[in-house]
């Protein structure tokens, strides 16, 4: 049984209507006019709205435009003495799904219903089957992030990642290469949702699949995984990507870095950033196999992240905008310096503080506004 909501200021016509659609068990609710109408809309919540335009109070125009400006989504049905092409394209670019002409065809305004319903009833079904196949997807890129974290001497490390739309195009890993060795990998998929995380997921396993054997030639696994994408995507899916491999006994860390958002390395005071060294993977044929590699020391902190985190942004009229809604600014980035200014206040905490707490200085940066892009971060500190 269907809701349907009859919004229409002619008696007779609500009548009809109301019996007829009664008869083919719908449920039914009436309004004679629109104020009356958008409560009935908002109380009921209806599976269709027919609307009539001419009504006292609020007009169908008006009211289509509050209730999809609202976020009501179900079908509406227009009815208007008036048959001006104009009039019509009003209706419909205001939010209507369909416009009926009075004089009126019963016959053909039930069929319309009916198909409107069924066009509705199929999309929600759709939408379900969406919901379980992200759900599943979800699912099954959790298992993709690392369970555990090998237990690495002297070194104190955290990862988080909170994706844009439900599944990430951002990934992290930490690969356990054994005589103390750690891999370090962030990688960021152009694109969102769950295109960028097949892909995501296709370059995670090339990384782990070559990554024991290449040892700190952190260069050969990009160069690897770059072939693997460059042959399998078209030019415009690519990633940016860090890879990095910590030696436990000699404090040194072998790198490499393909486009990706240069990481921190915080030394007391000092800032020493580890930039680019080559194209993103997947961006070019062939892709040279470079690496660096930098002494660390107790007490550092390497922040590696993706560039959702800098990009988050404040829009106009946030909260420390002291400026009239006249002369609102420019959108804010959180930037650099919100990084670092958020890390002055946690670089005496663990990894995993320091991770959770940048994030949560970012959602608080970007208050009000849309998550634009997957969050990933990866802190780590050496004792």
């Amino acid at each position: 049984m269907s809701r349907i909501l009859i919004v229409e200021d002619d008696p007779a016509i609500l009548c009809g209507l109301r019996d007829n659609l009664e008869f083919e068990q719908h449920q039914v609710f009436t309004a004679s006019d629109g104020e009356t109408g958008y409560r009935a809309l908002r109380e009921h919540a209806p599976d269709l709205v027919i609307l009539d335009l001419m009504l006292p109070k609020l007009n169908g125009y008006d009211l289509c435009k509050r209730a999809r400006g609202e976020g009501f989504h179900a079908p509406i049905l227009m009815l208007s003495a008036r048959s001006q092409e104009g009039d019509r394209v009003l209706g419909l670019d205001l939010g209507a799904n369909d416009y009926v002409s009075k004089p009126f065809s019963l016959r053909e305004l039930l069929a319309r219903v009916r198909a409107l319903l069924r066009h509705e009833q199929d999309h929600r079904q759709d939408e379900e089957r969406l919901s379980d196949e992200l759900r599943m997807a979800q699912r099954v890129q959790k298992e993709l992030f690392p369970r555990a974290l090998p237990p690495i001497q002297g070194l104190d490390y955290a990862a988080v990642c909170q994706p844009a739309r439900g599944v990430s195009g951002d990934y992290y890993d930490f690969l356990p290469l054994g005589e103390g060795k750690l891999g370090l990998l962030l990688a960021d998929v152009s694109g969102k949702g769950m295109s960028a995380a097949l892909l995501g997921a296709s370059l995670h396993a090339s990384v782990r699949a070559n990554a024991p054997a290449a040892g700190d030639r952190t260069g050969e696994v990009l160069v690897r995984a770059n072939t693997r994408l460059y042959e399998t995507t078209t030019a415009e899916r690519y990633a940016t990507v860090f890879y990095g491999v910590y030696n436990a006994a000699s404090r040194m860390l072998t790198y490499s870095n393909a486009g990706h958002n240069p990481p921190m390395l915080l030394r007391g005071g000092e800032c020493i950033r580890l930039d680019s060294l080559t194209p993103p993977v997947g961006m070019i044929a062939e892709l040279p196999a470079r690496q660096k590699t930098i002494a660390l020391e107790p007490g550092d902190w390497l922040l590696i992240y993706s560039d959702g985190i800098p990009e988050a942004e404040r829009g106009p009229g946030g909260a420390d905008d002291r400026l009239s809604s006249s002369a609102l600014p420019r959108p804010i980035e959180f930037g650099d310096e919100g990084i670092l200014a958020a890390f002055a206040n946690l670089r005496h905490g663990s990894a995993e503080a320091v991770c959770q707490g940048i994030l949560e200085a970012v959602r608080t940066h970007a208050t009000g506004q849309r998550q634009a892009d997957d969050l990933t971060m990866i802190a780590v500190n050496v004792r």
